[in-house]
């Protein structure tokens, strides 16, 4: 005579378990209300993540513009005669302005100085930053 197969441990577990309410599951609004605890919780998330984003963006952009406009007073400002007047021009994204005025008064037989200014805008004019600076001039030769 064959004997039967004996049951397997997890049929067992199974026939073992209590019927009734607690072995039914979750109901369906209890799987609807998690479900949207889970949205809006993703939804706060990426918005959190996304802001962050764009401030990094932002920051980047700021950084850029600050290096710029730190070299272009470099670049002129060192110059051996520094010509009084306006510059400007693009680079990239960011279009710049570099205005050179006299500074102070000479009459007194002061220092000749003057006022540097480099200012940098991108996204059309809604950002800028500007970096200002005062520079000596040399002593010009009596002619």
């Amino acid at each position: 005579m064959r004997e039967k197969n004996p049951q397997s441990p997890i049929g067992e577990a199974i026939a073992a378990l209590p019927r009734g309410r607690q072995s039914e599951g979750f109901t369906l609004l209890e799987v609807l209300v998690a479900l949207t605890i889970l949205s809006i919780s993703l939804a706060v998330l990426m918005g959190v993540f996304s802001q962050g984003l764009s401030r990094a963006r932002d920051m980047g952009d700021n950084s850029a513009a600050r290096a710029l406009a730190q070299s272009l007073i470099a670049e002129h400002g060192d110059a051996g005669e520094i010509a009084i007047g306006d510059l400007d021009g693009r680079n990239g994204a960011f279009a710049w302005q570099l205005r050179t005025v006299p500074f102070g008064s000479q009459e007194l037989g002061g220092p000749h100085m003057v006022l540097l200014t480099a200012s940098v805008s991108w996204k059309g004019g809604r950002r800028a930053e500007s970096l200002s600076t005062l520079r000596l001039m040399p002593k010009s030769s009596p002619q």
